[in-house]
């Protein structure tokens, strides 16, 4: 292109002296060189029109010929066009070959721009959603998906984590609905049938709940009994091992009752009914001073620490009697599990990415592989020493549960050997600041 161009220039040059000479043989030079300059501005436009029609007529796929950098220009712009064409075709199949794939799940998938306008919908959509597509191309989701909970989910941003909701189409199905951004603000919106999986859990949850309350009342009735013996224990000697193993284990079911029918609690009641500012300074401190007195009460030799940078006094939004819970359980498991004048530090600060509650030992350790089912019911890590110890199995599952409904989550670090450090962080729009 460069060697065109430099050509075109040696030839408008050639040419206006061409017609400077014969001007000035015949004593008219401006007038000659109007007619050159006229002339090569005529022939430039007739070039622009030529391009002009060759890219409004689409149906003519060659570009017109000519000479100098017009020829280039044409070349160039036929170039791009075959270019964007070639893109352009891939990009059609990629989408076709992701439609394809979509409208073969079982669940549904529906595709939004970026004013939450519908683009497209698979066929499990209209199943489950009632969407009708073509029919509802265009129009906004939240017309026809009104559930509030969806709405305020999708409005959010915030897709870290689904939301179960009503199908808007069968009020007796349940949905898991997700979001997935991608493009300059497109979203994927998945949902999945989880009927059957929601009315499984509901069943154990009302299973765990009945039997807990039913078996109440017998359970105090036999430490009832249990107390009563013990009072002429003295006239029966023989049954005084017995009766301190039966209140011993009749202890320990009260504490998987209770923690059942708190935990019970946590999975049915809706989410922070009554959110306050919570002290996270003064509630570390009282979690910190009622672990050593637990300590105490069962002879156990821990050093128990509380750091709190610059005595920073901040706040935390939440249910407060569940925070306190979550972090006493922390606290009273490290106590557990640590060795002998065995060190714990509880730590609690805020940054801008939240509010931190850690709580570090130099105990036995958890070896990695186990750490991620350490927040499962009842799953124990040492069988043995979890049920010495007095453990239910279900304190992490009820920390778990409290964090999930505050929006926080739960951080395990921990090598076998090395100790263990549990956090739970908060996220910062629930931290207060005065």
């Amino acid at each position: 292109m460069q060697n065109n161009w430099a050509k075109e220039v040696r030839r408008v040059l050639w040419s206006f002296v061409v017609f400077t000479v014969l001007g000035l043989a015949v004593g008219r030079v401006w007038l000659f060189v109007a007619i050159a300059g006229t002339g090569y501005a005529i022939w430039n436009l007739w070039q622009l029109k030529r391009i002009h029609s060759w890219l409004v007529k689409t149906d003519e796929a060659d570009p017109p010929e000519s000479i100098g950098f017009w020829g280039d220009i044409c070349d160039k712009i036929y170039y791009l066009q075959k270019q964007q064409k070639t893109i352009q075709a891939k990009l059609e199949a990629d989408v076709a070959y992701l439609r394809g794939s979509f409208a073969s799940l079982s669940d549904a998938v529906v595709m939004v721009d970026h004013d939450g306008s519908i683009d497209w919908c698979n066929g499990a959509a209209m199943r489950l959603l009632g969407l009708h597509f073509p029919k509802d191309h265009g129009q906004h989701i939240q017309y026809l998906f009104r559930d509030p909970e969806f709405v305020g989910f999708f409005e959010s941003q915030s897709y870290e984590d689904g939301i179960e909701v009503r199908a808007p189409n069968n009020p007796d199905k349940m949905l898991k609905v997700q979001v997935s951004s991608f493009g300059t603000g497109n979203r994927l919106i998945f949902a999945r049938d989880v009927t059957e999986i929601y009315a499984l859990e509901q069943m154990r949850r009302d299973f765990v709940s009945n039997v807990s309350h039913e078996l109440r009342t017998p359970l105090t009735v036999i430490t009832g009994y249990i107390d009563n013996l013990h009072m002429v224990i003295d006239q029966l000697p023989a049954l005084e091992k017995p009766l301190a193993q039966m209140q011993q284990q009749a202890l320990r079911m009260e504490r998987l009752l209770k923690d059942l029918i708190d935990l019970s609690r946590l999975e049915t009641l809706p989410s922070e009914m009554h959110k306050t500012r919570i002290s996270l300074t003064t509630i570390s401190s009282m979690v910190v001073d009622e672990a050593k007195a637990s300590c105490e009460a069962k002879k156990l030799q821990r050093n128990i620490t509380l750091n709190i940078p610059h005595n920073d006094d901040f706040f935390l939004l939440g249910q407060e009697t569940e925070v306190h819970s979550a972090l006493l359980n922390l606290v009273v498991n490290a106590c557990k599990y640590s060795l002998d004048e065995g060190n714990i530090e509880v730590s609690c600060w805020h940054n801008d990415d939240g509010v931190w509650f850690s709580v570090k030992d130099d105990g036995v350790g958890i070896d990695p592989i186990q750490i991620p089912r350490l927040t499962e019911r009842f799953y124990r890590v040492d069988q043995s020493r979890s049920t010495d110890s007095g453990g239910t199995g279900l304190g992490l599952a009820i920390v778990k549960r409290i964090l999930i409904r505050h929006e926080a989550e739960l951080l395990i670090e921990s090598a076998y050997g090395k100790g263990s450090t549990f956090t739970c962080h908060f996220p910062s729009h629930r931290l207060v600041v005065d």
